[in-house]
């Protein structure tokens, strides 16, 4: 335990092994290993993907069904207004300010628009740095340090505790289990793959990349 405060502070479980074998003779190098990984704060930086990700498209098919050719491609088009938005806004833009360059802040307009965002981020067509009051929307090339990496520890942080987990079980255990939630522990796996964090083992399993 004495140890576990140095382990917090960055200090390499490596230079902590000699003088915890020395105080506690007979004791198991390996499991000493294992309880202090337990401890450490995972560091996710960016690292610059070496492989293009295709951008993806506006998913149309969910309007198509429910509405007539008129209103379909007035839809369209107003997705396509946001994103371009979005797109021009490589800082990222709120919701108030995307309401008022379409020139629909008004009662009406507002929850479509709303909508409309979510669609567009469960799809990946544009990133967020969370959900709320004062969420940015940022183009999907944003670089991930720019956006908010609470997931991205999480799940760091359980793969390095717990071991190989699929998403599911990732879902589950970070209560994003269901519904549209999914896609946050969806984008940080993508994220942390693309940077080399992580791996996906033959069974569609994701471990630590040690």
């Amino acid at each position: 335990m004495p140890f576990i405060p140095m382990v917090k502070r960055g200090v390499a479980i490596e230079d902590l092994l000699m003088p915890i074998m020395a105080e506690h003779e007979g004791i198991d190098e390996g499991e000493v290993i294992k309880a202090l990984k337990a401890h450490v704060k995972p560091t996710v930086n960016h690292i610059p993907s070496k492989t293009q990700v295709e951008t993806p498209k506006i998913n149309g098919m969910r309007y198509r069904e429910m509405m007539s050719r008129r209103e379909y491609e007035k839809t369209m088009n107003h997705l396509q207004e946001i994103v371009n938005i979005v797109i021009d806004s490589p800082n990222g833009v709120r919701k108030s300010t995307i309401l008022r360059q379409l020139r629909k802040e008004n009662s009406h307009w507002r929850p479509k628009i709303t909508r409309w965002l979510h669609d567009l981020l469960e799809d990946g067509v544009i990133l967020s740095d969370g959900f709320g009051n004062g969420t940015l929307y940022f183009p999907p090339t944003t670089q991930v340090q720019d956006r908010e990496r609470k997931y991205h520890r999480l799940v760091a942080e359980s793969l390095q505790v717990n071991g190989e987990m699929t998403m599911t079980q990732l879902s589950k255990r970070l209560g994003c289990d269901g519904g549209s939630n999914r896609h946050k522990v969806r984008k940080a796996l993508e994220d942390l793959a693309n940077e080399g964090w992580i791996i996906s083992s033959n069974r569609n399993r994701w471990l630590w990349n040690l």
